[in-house]
């Protein structure tokens, strides 16, 4: 009688056993790479077929803002991918400013009374805050360009002086995409920038030249943007900006923060949203001329700054402690000789909650980049003296796959350049030129150049420019193996080339023709009750 249940249970335990078996043989037939885990451990390389950007108004006292575009791809996404990019194409619209605030905000008891008109007719108060003029204006029909590897200039469409403009590429025309403000001579003056939620800004304070100091926040999203900005200057944090700021869809709010950094000699900005993202950018003038602040890189102890010019020698430097302690920092200028200590006998302190500004020691006729290090995260950028007020630059990230500068000027008395830092490593790039024709088409200048930045040296190259006076763009591109590579675009004007005058500072970002995904790797999870 035991036989029979002896020979079920056997059979019910080979049964399970061969069940194992085939999930066992199912698993491994389907894992991806056909059951080996080396192909799922190295990722996958993908093009870029979408990208945003939000350029900002015009600066003060321009007539209109223009947009210098172009789509430069490497090849390296065609040659990995197993698809075919759609050509695409790359919208620009107009953003329109839906406050502009010229005073210290309003009282809270103030804030909620109704929009009343004055004696002259303007808008009142809420009316600047709230309401949107895209309501009541009529629709203007954004531009759309399909070109890749060719260079357009586009005046925003809309009202001159109106605001400021989105762009969304799509396809081909995302790859390796690059969008700049320009001036009527063609120069790059500031980056259009991805929409984010935490952004810094450093320069110099009102006491020292900027007497006029905007900033302009741009919501492209479908959903109203809260954003914080807290404002260091030399003497801490200052107070009278309204918190929460709040920026509708497809607006830009412009608020004149001058009236509360009057007397400072350095200030940062800091642009925090609690709900939605934006845009920022921020101009800093001395009542006849001005600059764009380019966006700074985040908080970090290791900073890097690349582009101080030949003419650097009265460069100031600013840093920005977020922090509730005070920064100890050693400063390393990268020249084309080498590595010098700045301020060796006496370390560079910093205090906390505040931006500081440093006068740096003479470097002579030399180009340089600076190396930061601190024992506490800090912000940082420097003003460099030119034409104007001067310009900026600031700490970026090295340069991957390539970065494009998409606005230079082909007009005489004018030299455009790259300042190269390679704080590590010996770094090695090839350098293209991209003319614009009469008719807008691309057309590659030469066969390129080859540079090579030793390691903890810098290297100031005057870029040739092409036959004709039509803007042209940059591409810088590390080739393989190289160590990293910070990179501004510099446009002097007057004689003496690269040592002339500072006009224009543009630090380059890499503009990405394709994405490493992360890896994937097989993962089961049981849920037991």
């Amino acid at each position: 009688m035991r036989r029979p249940a002896l020979m079920r249970r056997l059979a019910l335990f080979c049964g399970v056993l061969l069940a194992v078996a085939v999930v066992a043989v199912i698993a491994w037939r389907t894992e991806p790479g056909g059951g080996s885990s080396a192909g799922s451990a190295a990722g996958q390389t993908v093009a870029v077929t979408s990208v945003t950007r939000s350029c900002p108004p015009a600066a003060p006292g321009a007539r209109s803002a223009q947009v210098a575009m172009i789509a430069m791809s490497s090849g390296s996404a065609s040659a990995k991918g197993k698809t075919v990019t759609p050509a695409g194409s790359a919208t620009l619209s107009p953003v329109p400013v839906a406050t502009a605030t010229s005073a210290p905000a309003a009282k809270p008891e103030k804030a909620g009374k109704a929009d009343k008109a004055d004696k002259t007719g303007k808008p009142g108060k809420a009316a600047k805050a709230g309401a949107s003029p895209a309501a009541s204006a009529p629709a203007v029909r954004p531009v759309t360009v399909s070109a890749p590897g060719a260079i357009t200039t586009v005046t925003v469409p809309g009202k001159a002086d109106a605001g400021g403009a989105a762009v969304a590429a799509t396809g081909q025309m995302a790859e390796g995409f690059e969008a700049e403000q320009v001036d009527s001579s063609g120069i790059g003056l500031v980056s259009c920038t991805h929409p984010g939620s935490d952004m810094w800004f450093v320069g110099t304070g009102a006491a020292a030249g900027a007497t006029d100091v905007w900033l302009y926040l741009m919501n492209t999203g479908t959903v109203a943007a809260s954003a914080d900005v807290t404002i260091l200057t030399d003497t801490g944090q200052e107070d009278g900006l309204a918190n929460a700021i709040t920026v509708g869809p497809d607006q830009v709010v412009a608020e004149n923060v001058a009236p509360y950094v009057s007397g400072s000699q350095a200030l940062a900005l800091h642009v925090q949203t609690s709900s939605g993202q934006v845009a920022a950018s921020v101009w800093e003038g001395d009542g006849s001329s001005g600059a764009w602040l380019p966006q700074a890189a985040a908080p970090s102890t290791t900073l890097v700054i690349p582009g101080l010019t030949v003419a650097s020698s009265a460069a100031r430097l600013f840093v920005t402690v977020p922090g509730s302690t005070d920064a100890r920092l050693k400063v390393t200028a990268f020249t084309p000789a080498g590595a010098v200590t700045q301020f060796a006998t006496t370390p560079v302190d910093a205090s906390a909650g505040a931006t500081t500004p440093v006068t740096l020691s003479s470097l002579g006729a030399s180009a340089a980049g600076l190396e930061l290090t601190s024992n506490v995260p800090i912000v940082a950028g420097v003003l460099v003296p030119g034409a104007g007020i001067g310009a900026f630059t600031t700490a970026t990230a090295p340069v991957t796959e390539q970065a494009v500068a998409a606005g230079n000027p082909a007009g005489r008395g004018l030299t455009v350049g790259l300042l190269l830092t390679a704080p590590a490593g010996t770094a090695q790039a090839r350098i293209t030129v991209v003319a614009q024709g009469s008719t807008g088409s691309a057309q590659p200048s030469g066969a390129g150049q080859n540079v090579t930045v030793q390691a903890g040296h810098s290297l100031a190259v005057a870029v040739t420019r092409p036959p004709g006076r039509h803007p042209f763009a940059i591409v810088l591109t590390p080739q393989a193996g190289s160590g990293p590579l910070y990179a501004v675009r510099v446009v002097t004007s007057g004689t003496g080339g690269l040592s002339a005058p500072v006009s224009s500072l543009l630090p380059l970002t890499s503009a990405l023709t394709a994405l490493t995904l992360p890896p994937v790797k097989d993962s089961y999870t049981a849920v037991v009750p």
